[in-house]
């Protein structure tokens, strides 16, 4: 694609998470190697062979929802007692979306089945777009509003969205995430597909079996260069592109050959106008299942050839377990805490790597390096693959 009008970067970011409730305390906890990963308590599924999961130490209000409050948890953090202003149709919101209502819908039936007459007020008002709304009304928002349920790529798609369009001119605000809350359909159903860790999951290692799974939010604010720099805002990084790809392969396995994947990659690299050979960082998709950490490795090594041998991988999933819609999101705030520390995050558990996840999957222990450029990669299930380009800000 052309190059757009308009660079784009990064001016908060909000992050909630299983190890905490705000961005420094979980980058801290992430650097020092710990995870958030415990025993599962948020729903009752004794039957279960995998009772562990990432849990968010929040709990949901009378009226707001465990994913309400966390995403405007994480927009107050991203927006830092900013306050926008301008005209109100040139603030957009793009949300990953993924469980959305269906804890709600899921309290609803188990009233019904027990007998209770339950609250159906309550599953008929919360839908795939309830965040967004919500999201917009507390920035005063009037511009587009884009509720993307692409599954696990959900949310990276969004950030891609807000880009282009705040690239393009059409806006002067974008606020792009997710939060996702555990539910008993997606845990039964990713359990149901012998997919699921009884363990805490082991991202690129020889003996992995499965993934955990897991909740949180992240909220980004991305603004034109120009606008940021105007009003003195704090800037994380700078938003290079995104690229988008469909496998065509199967419902829920990845191209065992990472094809799709890395053309996803290709496609932000040339939209960042980057070279290979520019990227420190991959913030890994790192499931921790058989199936898609060798064909994501096998992709990285496909889509930067040579120069994937100096490139630091890591996956954010051994920390948090897979947070679904929000995944992406996720991957993309360590990305940008990397870029602004230097310093790597670790994949935690990786003792023995697997022979076909032959790259630097930063093992163990986080590693301090020169971070200029880092892709960010989200594989959902039917082969739906995004991956976002992301750089360094120096000052210019």
């Amino acid at each position: 694609m052309t190059r757009p009008p308009h660079r784009v970067v990064v001016t908060g970011l909000g992050l909630v998470s299983s190890l905490a409730l705000d961005r420094e305390g979980t980058w801290s906890a992430m650097l020092a190697g710990r995870d958030g990963l415990g025993p599962l308590t948020r729903l009752h599924l004794p039957l279960e062979p995998a009772q562990i999961a990432g849990q968010v130490p929040l709990d949901p209000l009378r009226h707001q929802t465990l994913c309400e409050r966390m995403a405007l948890l994480a927009l107050e953090e991203a927006l830092g007692g900013f306050q926008p202003g301008g005209d109100p149709a040139r603030i957009g919101v793009f949300q990953g979306a993924g469980t959305s209502g269906l804890p709600v819908a899921e309290a609803y039936l188990e009233d019904r089945l027990a007998g209770r007459r339950g609250r159906a007020a309550e599953p008929a008002h919360q839908g795939p777009c309830t965040i967004t709304d919500a999201l917009a009304r507390r920035m005063g928002a009037e511009g587009p509003r884009s509720t993307i349920m692409n599954a696990c790529s959900s949310s990276l798609l969004a950030l891609g969205q807000a880009w282009e369009r705040i690239a393009a001119g059409d806006l002067d605000l974008a606020v792009a995430g997710s939060a996702e809350s555990l539910c008993r359909t997606t845990y039964a159903g990713f359990s149901s597909l012998k997919a699921v860790d009884p363990g805490k999951c082991r991202p690129f290692s020889r003996d992995r079996t499965g993934l955990n799974l897991g909740e949180g939010a992240v909220q980004l604010l991305l603004e034109p260069l120009d606008r940021a720099l105007a009003r003195g805002a704090t800037i994380f990084a700078e938003v290079l592109g995104y690229g988008a790809s469909m496998d065509a392969h199967h419902p829920t396995a990845p191209h065992p050959e990472g094809e799709g994947a890395a053309r996803a990659m290709a496609m932000a690299l040339r939209a960042g106008r980057r070279l290979p050979a520019e990227v420190d960082l991959v913030s890994a998709h790192g499931t921790a299942t058989p199936a898609n950490d060798g064909a994501e490795c096998l992709a990285i090594r496909r889509a930067l050839g040579a120069a994937a041998e100096a490139v630091s991988v890591t996956s954010t999933k051994s920390q948090f377990g897979h947070t679904l819609g929000a995944a992406g999101a996720l991957g993309a705030a360590a990305a940008i805490l990397a870029l602004r520390d230097q310093v790597v995050s670790p994949t935690l558990r990786l003792e023995e790597p697997d022979p076909v996840c032959d790259l630097d999957c930063t093992p163990l222990v986080a590693k301090e390096r020169q971070v200029r450029t880092a892709l960010v990669n989200a594989f959902a299930f039917g082969g739906n693959n995004v991956s976002l380009a992301l750089q360094r800000w120096e000052g210019r």
